[in-house]
């Protein structure tokens, strides 16, 4: 099972907490060491300073024996003893008291005054400054002071362990605290992620509500920004899901209706000619079977052409296109179709235009036009093709003297799969709802019109396309 994203945040963020807090800890203990020793070094010299002022005070007695004595008589009378931790108060003073020294040197280098914790050699050479020394089996921080006239020096001493005691005893605190925090830190953490991703949970929960038949749009109410931007996005794709499946259902639908009414036939024909009494009936039904096969295929083939006009594809499909020569070479296809039927077909070629279109789209679009035309119109009629500008757009003309459409069917022949009534030419209703898909894909404009031409009848079709120029090809790409 793989890992869910509220353990791998737990995880990550805890190692990160413990790597944060321990570099911290770290940096801390440092710090730790460096006040600490600039805090006893202080106090050293203090101590040092006052036992010389003292000492210079009393000069002019000469007592220096009583102040030994008193001093001895005075000092920590308890035996040295230690605790586990290293430190005991103990009534009459600090076992710490022990782990401090000095002694008291004139300028000719005899001993005046010293503590019972050091030796009688001297404990520094130094004049002046700080110094680590080792002397009576421990590790010393000394320092030498000189009085101003240069007749006395107070060498103060304090054991090293002292501040290694203070020091472990601070670290040990900090680090029984930090392994207290612990399991609070991951108990915080995993309350604040599993109420962080609660919003995520809600999200599935939807998603899960959700069907084939029943994709309606997440709800983004009281959740965060990042959560909205993922139900924003999913939102958009079930809506085009939605949209698939709509266009899906309906194109099957209405395939299935358009081609049971052929097929049918196609079977009907079939029995005939199964049936048939003589060669003449039979040869009659085989025509019939095939005719009904090539409508057949011709609308399968419309159907399929209008079930790939995929809007969210078509935008990145967008290229310059000469329309000029593809209704050329259109017009030069459909020919053979035109002269079949003793139908005059012309092209105004007129100036070369082009368009920010999708080739085979608006192939499709033309040649269905053209095709329309060709099959509404009698023999001996006239078709003529022309592409121009009409109110500094491109445009495309299509006109014939055929039978035409009337007002009040010229909004209805765009509906897919419908015919106008009375009309014998072949054709299954879906050229003209192509037609109107591409133009609605290509954002542009389409009107029927009676024909302009001197005959009471016929078909005039404009498409007007966005006045497109090359040199605006990047920009619109884009």
């Amino acid at each position: 099972m793989p890992m869910s994203i509220r353990y791998h945040l737990i995880i990550r963020l805890f190692i990160a907490s413990l790597l944060l807090v321990g570099a911290a800890a770290l940096v801390g203990y440092k710090d730790l060491q460096y006040e600490s020793r600039e805090l006893f070094d202080g106090q050293l010299a203090r101590s040092a300073r006052l036992i010389l002022s003292m000492l210079q005070a009393d000069v002019e007695q000469n007592n220096f024996s009583s102040i030994q004595q008193f001093l001895n008589q005075n000092q920590l009378a308890s035996p040295l003893t230690e605790a586990g931790s290293g430190i005991e108060e103990l009534e009459s003073g600090h076992v710490y008291e022990t782990k401090l020294g000095f002694q008291v040197w004139d300028h000719l280098g005899n001993l005046i005054l010293k503590s019972s914790n050091v030796p009688i050699d001297p404990i520094s050479e130094l004049a002046n400054g700080y110094s680590d020394r080792h002397f009576m089996q421990h590790d010393w921080r000394v320092f030498s002071l000189t009085s101003q006239d240069t007749r006395y020096r107070c060498i103060a001493a304090e054991r090293i362990d002292v501040r290694n005691d203070l020091i472990g005893k601070i670290s040990s605190d900090l680090l029984t605290l930090f392994l207290l925090l612990i399991p609070v830190l991951l108990l915080t953490m995993w309350i604040a992620i599993r109420q962080g991703l609660s919003s995520l949970q809600n999200l599935a929960a939807q998603i899960q509500h959700l069907g084939v038949d029943k994709l309606d749009s997440l709800s983004q109410q009281n959740a965060p920004a990042e959560i909205i931007t993922i139900t924003g996005a999913l939102n958009q794709l079930l809506l085009k899901l939605k949209n698939a499946l709509a266009r899906e259902k309906r194109i099957t639908s209405d395939a299935a209706h358009e081609l049971r009414t052929p097929l049918a036939a196609v079977k009907l024909h079939a029995e005939l000619a199964r049936t048939a009494h003589n060669e003449r009936e039979r040869k009659e039904s085989i025509a019939q079977v095939l005719l009904g096969i090539d409508r057949t295929t011709h609308l399968v083939d419309q159907i399929l052409a209008l079930a790939r006009l995929e809007p969210e594809s078509f935008s990145q499909q967008l290229s310059p296109v000469n329309l000029s020569r593809l209704v050329i070479d259109e017009v030069a296809m459909l020919a053979p179709l035109a002269y079949a039927k003793n139908i005059e077909i012309s092209v105004n070629e007129g100036a070369e235009l082009s368009i920010l279109a999708e080739d085979t789209s608006l192939r499709l679009m033309v040649r269905n036009l053209i095709n329309n035309a060709i099959i509404y119109t009698q023999p001996g009629g006239e078709i003529e093709v022309s592409v121009s500008i009409q109110g500094g757009a491109p445009c495309l003309i299509v006109m014939d003297n055929g039978p035409g459409i009337a007002d009040t069917e010229k909004e209805r022949v765009m509906e897919r799969f419908y015919r106008v009534e009375n009309h014998a030419a072949p054709g299954c209703g879906i050229g003209l709802s192509i037609v109107m898909r591409v133009v609605e894909l290509l954002n542009a404009r389409l009107k029927m019109e009676d024909s302009d031409r001197h005959t009471k009848t016929g078909l005039k079709v404009i498409v007007c396309f966005k006045n497109i120029q090359l040199d605006q090809r990047d920009a619109l790409l884009s």
